[in-house]
């Protein structure tokens, strides 16, 4: 396994804990692609997905014989596994949810109306009548990219997914390879967060630790 290196003397002051039985299990390099061009240890990112592609099947057993059409995923669709399960029925018609990879409800939606929410965009035809239970699997594939987590984006990265652990300088908008921490069990020092400005009241930061917090990442008061 490649040794992810990074700064020790400015790591030091982000990380108080990281789990180091299995090397490098809190990190991983990714790739980074932004307007931004500098980045410091400690820097909040977010990601979004590009190209992404889908395809859906219907799970076994179905009553229902209603299809999907095309699917469209935008950001902030997550690469995975989504499940569209039937929850209420009607003739010609039914409600369903949709949940995805990580087990978060997308929302819901009508048959043989046109869904779109959460990056993902498809109508499922009528045709015989759906019962409570049937349901599909939507496979999403894409490339995630990382990004300055800003408050205001609505492409998936105003939240948290990784820290930077490496004071660097890349061309703006080019794919570039970053260490970054991307999972804990780790403990992170809060006053060595760095923040995109547009994160600036307690609520919309209170948001930025509570998806880190749901990576495993825990952020520190006083460290």
């Amino acid at each position: 396994m490649t040794v992810i290196a990074t700064d020790t003397y400015r790591l030091s002051n982000l990380v108080k804990h990281e789990y180091k039985k299995e090397l490098n299990f809190c990190r991983d390099v990714v790739t980074v692609n932004d307007s931004a061009s500098t980045y410091a240890v400690g820097t909040v990112l977010g990601k979004t997905i590009t190209g992404g592609t889908a395809a859906a099947a219907a799970n076994a057993g179905n009553t229902g014989t209603g299809t999907f059409g095309t699917i469209t995923v935008t950001a902030p669709a997550k690469v995975g596994v989504y499940s569209v399960v039937i929850t209420t029925v009607a003739a010609n018609a039914g409600t369903f949810l949709v949940v995805d990879p990580d087990g978060v409800a997308v929302g819901t939606g009508t048959v043989a109306v046109a869904f779109s929410k959460g990056g993902l965009a498809f109508t499922i035809s009528d045709a015989t009548d759906f019962v409570i239970g049937d349901g599909f699997s939507i496979t999403v594939l894409g490339t995630y990219k990382y990004k300055i987590s800003v408050q205001t984006a609505t492409d998936g990265s105003q939240f948290a997914a990784a820290l930077v652990l490496e004071d660097k300088v890349i061309p703006a908008t080019t794919d570039t390879k970053m260490a970054v921490m991307v999972r804990g069990p780790a403990s992170v020092s809060k006053t060595a967060l760095v923040l995109d400005a547009t994160h600036n009241t307690d609520a919309e930061k209170a948001v930025i630790y509570a998806s880190l917090a749901a990576l495993g990442i825990q952020v520190l008061e006083a460290a």
